[in-house]
């Protein structure tokens, strides 16, 4: 069944853009909105907070990138995180996974899906790209660099419009997420490497190039992963016993 659509409330007089919007906000960060409620269509939305459809297209962007909202197309946009699929094997719950088989994971599927959106990518979904990787490029803070970082990477599996590819790449976010993966990644030389291999990626992917989107990936997850061993050395070397989790 359907879920039925919330009422967000009208926008009073005196609010502004942006104070109409953090209303929105709060209403979803409070609980305020249920949990998988499903919010009003776009244009019944942008009529009641009273602003356009690009200023709300471009909040709810935001919102779904911080993990606040999700979207299934034909169905509508709901509160909260994308839930996992119903039929999901246990091995994938995140008390399960260490971080180093995350990263070995994605360097063996996040190369080949990269390889095959170079064929599939859309105008809309190479401007996605784009999109992301300059949110990440200008977060100030860990947590949004991180958050637009794992948008980045969603994008591409949208970008091969296979829901199978998009599934996976969801979960495979859910796992980076978890406490014992996430590290501060905005530290040089680090930041200006990573963001040099998302460019090559995104040109790679534009120009319809498999090769070149597939190598581009496999260099970027394996930079990723050798950042990781050498944070795993500076824990070892500075008295503390990598996280992992068996």
């Amino acid at each position: 069944m359907r879920k039925p659509i919330i009422n967000i409330g009208l926008r009073a007089t005196s609010e502004s853009d942006d104070a109409a919007l953090n209303r929105l906000r709060r209403q979803i960060e409070s609980g305020h909105l249920p949990v998988h409620s499903r919010l009003p269509p776009e244009r019944d939305l942008a009529r009641q907070l009273t602003i356009s459809r690009a200023r709300l297209r471009k909040a709810l962007e935001v919102f779904e990138a911080e993990g606040l909202i999700w979207r299934n197309v034909g169905q509508g946009t709901f509160v909260g995180s994308r839930p996992p699929p119903a039929n999901a094997p246990a091995m994938l719950e995140t008390s399960n996974i260490s971080p180093k088989e995350v990263i070995d994971a994605r360097l063996v599927v996040e190369p080949a899906v990269a390889a095959y959106a170079a064929s599939t990518a859309r105008a809309s979904d190479i401007k996605q790209l784009r999109h992301c990787a300059a949110r990440r490029e200008a977060a100030l803070e860990a947590e949004a660099y991180n958050l637009w970082d794992r948008k980045f990477h969603l994008a591409i599996a949208e970008a091969s419009q296979n829901p199978i590819f998009i599934s996976l790449f969801e979960r495979l976010n859910v796992l980076r997420s978890a406490p014992t993966y996430r590290r501060n990644p905005m530290h040089e030389p680090y930041r200006s490497i990573s963001a040099c291999e998302h460019q090559a990626i995104i040109t790679a992917i534009a120009d319809r190039n498999p090769v070149a989107a597939y190598h581009s990936m496999r260099t970027h997850i394996a930079s990723v992963q050798a950042t990781f061993y050498s944070w795993l050395e500076t824990e070892v070397v500075g008295g503390l016993a990598p996280a992992r989790k068996s």
